[in-house]
């Protein structure tokens, strides 16, 4: 059965095209050599890894004159080629965030045809963007705890933290700026019409296992605090009324940052009700309790808190990646149970959360770096800041423990309301064919 998708024209099955590829193959076993006589595990690794992805699909098609573009395996390869050679020619991160952006579009088009998943193209383009940035953050998050676990120095390397925190956050924007150059790169690519053989791709199924429950399940938070659904309105009205009056406190103090929180806050806790106004979707009062909360607390520290309670911005951090990865989850599940061209295992769609929350991360650092480096520039009240690496880090730390509790509990809770997104979709759908 030849697969009509448009992914499959990262593949090329003619002779040119695989003596190229397969030359790179054996450059790149001699590089992966020269690294491992140099003690550069890390490097050895990655080679491996990048060549068991270019010859996947030689191998399990058993034709071995099929390969990736070439083009495609040399912006794989550039990093590795310089890092051994000649590391000193690259004056930014962003040859290597191209080859990371690459490498990942690779991999989701092989998991995709190899694999239960299937994927649009479109959305493995998405998935290349938020995995460039989300690779960049763990890796220097990674790097991070093991220069404070194990005494290293990879960041920690005698500079002041907020000389590191400004060099790992440009990385930050190379890698940002790399993934969204990369993703228009590659939705060209496969727009652009070109001559070729189509390569033959396994079948996939055309049904979809119902791996997630379309019932109401039960709430975690009427579970932990024994409240029920009035009891949940009741304290998320209370708390909408905190925010008010936080905003007023704000207006008396003249203090800007809480007045502007405060009331942007405010207005966000209402989103539950202008959804459920206007597309008819009534989210559970635990879900509406959630959101409010994440902004209640954020408030608060705003006020005082953040000042006089050490861990309150890391409590802070954590409700609100779980809002933030909630809503993640909602989104790709619904679009999952949506189309047909799309199909998101379980186990798939905990390491997309943990992605997308880990890119949400990235961008938010980013955000908080340059409104500081603004904040100064103009000589006004930084309303976002960073106090160095440590605390970036820490941060993100906790964001990634929120993304972790909502990608193991969130099939169980957020099923239903992904269902009914869904629908909403279907009907928009049903209306545009009309």
């Amino acid at each position: 059965m030849v697969q009509i998708d448009r992914l499959s024209k990262l593949l090329r099955n003619t002779p040119l095209n695989a003596f190229t590829g397969w030359a790179m193959v054996v450059l790149l076993f001699v590089l992966g050599i020269v690294n491992l006589m140099n003690g550069r595990l890390t490097w050895f690794a990655l080679i491996v890894l990048v060549i068991c992805i270019i010859i996947a699909p030689a191998l399990l098609l058993r034709k071995f004159s099929v390969m990736p573009s070439w083009y495609f395996v040399v912006l794989a390869i550039i990093p590795i080629l310089g890092s051994t050679t000649a590391y000193y020619l690259f004056l930014t991160a962003i040859p290597v965030y191209f080859s990371v952006a690459t490498i990942a579009l690779l991999l989701a088009a092989e998991i995709s045809w190899f694999t239960s998943v299937r994927m649009h193209y479109k959305f493995a383009i998405v998935l290349v963007v938020v995995t460039t940035l989300a690779m960049s953050g763990l890796w220097h998050l990674l790097q991070w705890h093991m220069d404070i676990s194990l005494g290293t120095s990879f960041l920690l390397d005698g500079r002041t933290s907020e000389e590191i925190n400004a060099h790992v956050m440009y990385r930050f924007i190379y890698a940002t700026i790399t993934g969204i150059i990369a993703g228009l790169f590659f939705g060209w690519y496969f727009k652009k019409e070109r001559p070729g053989e189509r390569i033959e791709l396994p079948p996939q199924g055309s049904m979809k296992t119902p791996d997630f429950p379309s019932t109401v399940p039960p709430a975690p938070i009427y579970k932990l605090l024994g409240m029920s659904d009035e009891k949940q309105k009741l304290a998320t009205r209370i708390m909408q009324a905190g925010l008010f009056m936080l905003f007023m406190v704000g207006i008396g103090m003249k203090d800007l940052h809480t007045t502007l929180n405060a009331i942007a806050g405010l207005a966000i806790t209402f989103v539950p009700a202008i959804i459920r106004n206007k597309y008819s979707i009534v989210l559970d009062p635990g879900l509406a309790l959630w959101i409010t909360l994440a902004i209640f607390l954020d408030v608060l520290g705003t006020f005082a808190f953040y000042n006089n309670i050490a861990r309150w911005d890391n409590l802070t951090h954590t409700v609100s990646a779980i809002v933030v990865a909630a809503a993640g989850y909602v989104l790709i599940r619904s679009i999952d149970i949506h189309s047909d061209k799309i199909y998101i295992p379980p186990k798939v769609l905990f390491l997309f959360i943990l992605l997308f929350i880990l890119a949400t991360s990235v961008l938010w650092e980013i955000l908080e770096f340059l409104t500081d480096e603004m904040a100064k520039e103009l000589g006004i009240k930084v309303f976002l800041i960073q106090h160095g690496i440590n605390d970036t880090m820490t941060d993100m730390s906790f964001n990634l423990l929120g993304a972790i509790l909502v990608a193991i509990w969130g099939t169980a809770y957020l099923s239903d309301i992904s269902y009914r997104l869904a629908d909403k979709f279907g009907e928009k759908a049903a209306k545009k064919k009309e």
